[in-house]
C-alpha cells in the first residue's frame, strides 16, 4: 500500500515535470508573437511558481529561472523516493518493459 502511494507520488512528480517543460516551450513561442498558455497550465503551475518566487530571487535581468528551480526540486524529490525506496524504481522499470 505504501509503495503504491509512493509510486503515485512519483508519477505525479513526473507529470509536473512534463508540464513545466511544456510551459517553457510555450513561453518561447511568445518570441514569435504567439501568446498561448492554457488555463489549466497556469492554474497548476502558477501556485508553484509563486511559492518559489516568494522565497528565492529567480529573475536575473530578462531571464526567469523559476522553471529550472522547480525542475531541480522535482528531480530531487524523485531521487529521494528512488534512493530510499528502490521498490518504486523496480516497479517503474517493470511497467516500462
Amino acid at each position: 500500500m505504501f509503495i503504491t502511494l509512493l509510486l503515485a507520488l512519483f508519477i505525479l512528480l513526473e507529470i509536473l515535470e512534463y508540464l513545466v517543460f511544456l510551459d517553457v516551450i510555450l513561453s518561447w513561442l511568445t518570441l514569435f508573437g504567439l501568446k498561448f498558455r492554457p488555463k489549466f497550465l497556469v492554474s497548476i503551475l502558477g501556485p508553484l511558481y509563486r511559492i518559489v518566487k516568494q522565497y528565492i530571487p529567480t529573475r536575473f535581468g530578462a531571464f526567469d529561472f523559476t522553471p529550472i528551480i522547480i525542475l531541480l526540486l522535482l528531480w530531487f524529490m524523485k531521487g529521494l523516493i528512488v534512493i530510499n525506496f528502490p521498490e518504486v524504481q523496480q516497479t517503474i522499470n517493470s511497467l516500462i518493459r
